[in-house]
Formats: C-alpha cells, structure tokens, sequence
C-alpha cells in the first residue's frame, strides 16, 4: 500500500477577515474530499488571515502502479493550483510504502 501526504501553503495576501479565509478554505478541502476521496484539512496558522495551510492524504491500493499515485497526487495538487482563492506559495507532496511489498515501479 502506498500513502501520499501533502502540505500546501497558501498566500491570501492583504486579506483581514479570518472568517472568510476559513469559510473558503472549507469549500476548497470538501471539494478534494469529494472530487479526490482524500483526508483534508487545514493543518497550521489558524489565526493568520493572510496565511493558509492545508494537507491532504490519499491511501493508495497496492495493485496501483508508482507513477500512477505519483499522477494523482500531482492531480490534486494542480486542481488546489486551479480552484484556491489565494496563492499557492509552497508545495510540498511525497509517497510512502507500508507492507512487505515496495511499491511497483512501472517499466
């Protein structure tokens, strides 16, 4: 089984309104819930509205090829790029396997 971890910052500059950063963070990790089947959540700097950071986490089948999870979670990366109200300023995703298998690697 393969599990795909990820922490995005998000920049909502010149932004003074907490509860509108939370009221549209909220629709972003719902949308990921429901369009991607991930956990997600935000993680950090609650308080700070200029500042968002959310993670999400994917729990891989073992039958799925390295590069295909590897697609998904840039996927879902691209569509947090496209759908976020603020600016995506860092973004950091990485793969681990559990089991006594290592992940397939495709040919």
């Amino acid at each position: 089984m393969l599990v795909g971890a990820a922490r995005i910052v998000l920049d909502f500059y010149n932004n003074d309104n907490v509860a509108l950063k939370r009221r549209q963070l909220t629709e972003l990790c719902e949308e990921l819930r429901r369009q991607f089947n991930v956990s997600a959540m935000e993680v950090a700097d609650f308080e700070d509205p200029e500042r968002c950071v959310i993670a999400f986490s994917a729990v891989i089948p073992e039958n799925w090829k390295y590069t295909s999870a590897q697609s998904l979670m840039e996927k879902i990366c691209e569509t947090v790029d496209k759908k976020a109200f603020a600016r995506v300023t860092v973004e950091d995703w990485d793969l681990m396997s559990f089991g006594e298998e290592g992940p397939v690697v495709d040919d």
